[in-house]
């Protein structure tokens, strides 16, 4: 099988065209490609298919084949993948995903790439919440004896902000992502602010465990951390693969690079 992997700010994906899969379960296809030992190794597997509202459509699904509505960093990514590729002729163009259908900017290269993402959702309900949560309200879990503070909201998928001055252990990261309060998991987002204009993020991704870097959890750090108070529209997020630029306007904008990693072809029984 043909694949092209590539990582934004570290966040490393797996690209293939629908075609390429000749077949294949998609979500097994993703286990056995993403897997460290016995794979490509990457955190997610990126699927380009035509659609019928939009100039392309992303498929995204993570190392453990479970199906994500969206990815920041992998949209960039898809976006370089697409474009490189010729399978869209314009800078600008529109991609369907689970999350909606979003814009893409690639006119100032591939190491500025600027994605539209949803406007955030802070109302929520079943299924990604026990009970209903409102707007403005902070969700207090305890796990292994310790208490967090979760900001929640939706964009794009399901994200929790945390902010604190201390490093959390991973289990606690890990009973974060899995409590019970959150049927389908959530990704946890730990956040200290540096300055009105940057932040610094590690994220938890569910099905993934922690990565160098999630494209929606930077926006929605951001986009708390805003809404706090606490920085400008516009903001540095500081992850541990780099640094991304997050904006809050008339919705919010990610922006950073796509690199391209590899080439190549894995045998597949």
């Amino acid at each position: 099988m043909k694949f092209t992997k590539y990582h934004g700010t570290g966040n490393d994906f797996i690209l293939l065209r629908e075609e390429d899969l000749e077949g294949r379960e998609e979500s097994e296809t993703a286990r056995v490609l993403c897997h460290r030992n016995y794979g490509i190794g990457a955190d997610g597997l990126l699927i380009v298919k035509a659609s019928s509202v939009a100039d392309l459509k992303m498929a995204y699904y993570n190392q453990d084949g479970s199906i994500a509505p969206m990815c920041g960093n992998g949209l960039r990514c898809f976006a370089r993948f697409a474009h490189e590729n010729q399978m869209v002729t314009s800078h600008q163009f529109q991609v369907e995903t689970l999350a909606g259908i979003l814009p893409v900017d690639v006119s100032s290269g591939y190491e500025r790439i600027r994605i539209g993402l949803m406007k955030p959702s802070y109302h929520l309900t079943s299924p990604h919440v026990r009970r209903a949560l409102a707007e403005g309200e902070i969700l207090s879990l305890t796990v292994n004896g310790r208490t967090y503070d979760l900001h929640v909201l939706f964009l794009g998928t399901l994200h929790a902000v945390v902010f604190t001055e201390e490093e959390v252990p991973y289990e606690d990261a890990d009973g974060l992502c899995h409590h019970d309060f959150f049927p389908q998991d959530i990704n946890v987002n730990f956040v200290k602010v540096e300055s009105e204009d940057a932040i610094r993020l590690v994220t938890f991704e569910r099905g993934v465990g922690y990565t160098l870097a999630c494209g929606t959890g930077a926006a929605s750090a951001q986009v708390t951390a805003h809404k706090l108070g606490f920085t400008k529209p516009s903001a540095r997020v500081l992850v541990d693969g780099g640094i991304l630029q997050v904006s809050v306007e008339d919705q919010v904008y990610l922006e950073g690079a796509a690199v391209c990693i590899a080439k190549g072809e894995m045998e597949i029984g």
